[in-house]
């Protein structure tokens, strides 16, 4: 059985891409990827690269797409999402030799992949990574309702759709997925690696030269221009960002001008868990009035747990009650008052660091990436019984 991966994201910086096809590799006959780049003037030609797997070292191809866009631009970005879908749709007619089953990412591919399942009777598995009429606030509520029902058409003829948290189950109500997996976001990071920043953290202390790390979308309701003006007022925190959005030219412009703040722009999976397992915090601080973000689960949070750094998060959007129950962050009101309060306290010294770093390590224990992996894996040995006998077993 061969699987093509399917999302609207650069392979070499998206962490779900390399999730799956970490897991997926070694067990079927052929994987593939089939990606974009929305920094590319490309106007839709796709060029074939290599993707390297962690930890194994394998390639598997990539097929990226060269479509420019800015992201954050919500509605206005309609037309182009359109002919995307377009683009992958004729992709995934043309290119049938190459994928069993399309492994798809959002409504983005979700549509495309129905179609060929239409047209082709090819199988997919669906993957909502966001819940696309909750995560777009810009569109217009009746259309909002078209794409609502457009995802649960999607979710209804997959053979498998994959939730990022058992909460998520409330979001889809009114789908009827076949059948409803979830698989936490959490990283497929080396033991060996996990291992190095554990012997590093035994001589780590905090003190009030504390280092802050955020990696990913630079779009408004993410706190990042807030966090931004804070730390730019306390010399004696560091910022890290990297990324790219809306408020890519605000941190670059703060830090040229704040010797404290760094800006790395947009980097690859690797050197994003090298930059936070240098950190003292992590954050994921999503605003809780975007309905979408009250079923989050990013993505930094199991990253945290993984490599044992406290994280802080808003309340009330999805995510703070597992830092909670574990003990392995700080939850903030959405506000820069309640932000430079946990500042001003982790200057004097007030936080128990060390219990927050090891309880955020504890929590991996009840997301780890084995268990995750192994339900990716049953997905697709399911999966390929059903498919005719000429297919390839897994491996």
């Amino acid at each position: 059985m061969k699987v093509c991966i399917a999302r609207n994201a650069e392979a070499r910086t998206n962490a779900a891409i390399a999730r799956i096809a970490h897991a997926l590799e070694p067990e079927v006959n052929g994987v593939c990827l089939l990606t974009r780049n929305r920094f590319l003037e490309r106007y839709g030609k796709i060029r074939k690269l290599k993707y390297k797997i962690s930890d194994t070292g394998k390639e598997i191809p990539n097929y990226e797409m060269g479509l420019k866009s800015e992201p954050g631009k919500g509605i206005i970005n309609i037309f182009q999402l359109v002919l995307y879908q377009y683009l992958v749709f004729k992709w995934l007619i043309s290119n049938q030799d190459k994928y069993d089953v399309i492994h798809a990412f959002d409504l983005d591919t979700g549509l495309p992949a129905l179609l060929i399942s239409i047209f082709t009777n090819k199988r997919y598995v669906y993957h909502i990574a966001d819940f696309y009429a909750d995560s777009r606030g810009s569109i217009p509520k009746g259309l909002k309702k078209i794409i609502k029902k457009l995802e649960y058409m999607v979710i209804d003829r997959a053979e498998t759709t994959i939730i990022c948290t058992e909460k998520r189950a409330e979001q889809i109500k009114g789908s009827k997925p076949k059948k409803l997996v979830v698989i936490h976001n959490t990283p497929s990071i080396s033991r060996k690696f996990i291992e190095a920043i554990d012997e590093e953290k035994k001589t780590k202390k905090l003190n009030s030269e504390a280092v802050f790390t955020y990696v990913g979308a630079l779009t408004e309701g993410r706190f990042i221009n807030i966090v931004i003006d804070v730390i730019k007022r306390y010399p004696m925190i560091t910022l890290n960002l990297a990324g790219m959005g809306r408020l890519s030219e605000y941190a670059k412009e703060a830090a040229n001008e704040y010797p404290n703040i760094n800006y790395y722009g947009m980097i690859n999976y690797h050197d994003a868990l090298k930059l936070y397992s240098q950190t003292d915090f992590m954050f994921a601080i999503y605003d809780p009035n975007v309905p979408n973000h009250k079923y989050c689960a990013p993505n930094k949070v199991y990253e945290a747990m993984a490599l044992g750094k406290p994280i802080i998060v808003a309340k009330n959007t999805g995510i703070d009650q597992i830092v909670s129950e574990n003990n392995m962050g700080l939850i903030i009101e959405y506000s820069e008052e309640a932000f430079e309060q946990i500042i001003v306290q982790i200057i004097n010294g007030t936080f128990n660091y060390s219990e927050l770093a090891m309880n955020s390590r504890k929590a991996y224990t009840k997301y780890a990436w084995g268990e995750m992996k192994n339900r990716i894996k049953k997905i697709y040995k399911t999966l390929e019984t059903t498919l005719s006998p000429s297919n390839d077993n897994l491996g």
